[in-house]
């Protein structure tokens, strides 16, 4: 088990813990989708989401790249291939639905084209091998070290309900700690216990 590992069921507060909570400071680099249980991710690959505070709001800039599964490699690849390497992406921001920082739950609405499209989803689990308490710029306490994320994503007009475990490192999280977490999940029970039954891995490459 990793060292630290939190869940919590949707919509309900985290459990208690002897270190600080999560806060939406902790999400703000770059994510690798490394699993998940959404089909629309099932013809994607390098999936990476990058958190970017938008000046002046509480709210957070929220970008995803990836490439098409069929395509050529994106690393080590010929000439030939590279040329032939497509990157997709899928721009929007995330709205805050609570006042509380430690809830992490947003509203997700696109941009550009994707402007009519709106989705919600909320941190659900977090943890690492090494997570510390550091103090922050202001003085107060905050979370370092904390290697996944558990993202659960409401049904939308769009999408079925679903899940993304999240990891600072390409190369993901070790079986272990991937079954800690999927044990973590089921434990919980409800939604989360359900689809973590139709998880996938994601190819980096």
């Amino acid at each position: 088990m990793p060292q630290l590992s939190i869940f919590r069921a949707p919509n309900t507060p985290f459990p208690s813990s002897s270190l600080p909570p999560l806060t939406p400071a902790a999400l703000l680099k770059t994510w690798w989708v490394t699993t998940s249980t959404l089909p629309m991710w099932k013809s994607a690959k390098n999936i990476r989401i990058t958190y970017t505070s938008i000046p002046s709001t509480k709210n957070i800039d929220d970008i995803i790249h990836y490439n098409p599964r069929n395509g050529p490699p994106a690393t080590n690849s010929t000439p030939e291939e590279a040329a032939r390497l497509v990157t997709k992406s899928i721009h929007g921001v995330d709205y805050p639905l609570s006042e509380n920082e430690g809830d992490l739950t947003y509203k997700w609405r696109g941009k550009g084209l994707l402007f009519i499209a709106t989705s919600r989803w909320q941190v659900v689990g977090y943890g690492g091998r090494d997570v510390r308490t550091v103090v922050g710029e202001g003085g107060e306490e905050v979370l370092e070290g904390v290697e996944w994320v558990v993202t659960y994503f409401e049904k939308s007009l769009f999408t079925p309900a679903g899940v993304d475990v999240m990891t600072v490192a390409r190369e993901g999280v070790d079986e272990e700690t991937l079954g800690a977490i999927g044990e973590g999940l089921k434990g919980i029970g409800g939604v989360l216990g359900e689809l973590w039954g139709g998880i996938f891995d994601i190819p980096r490459d």
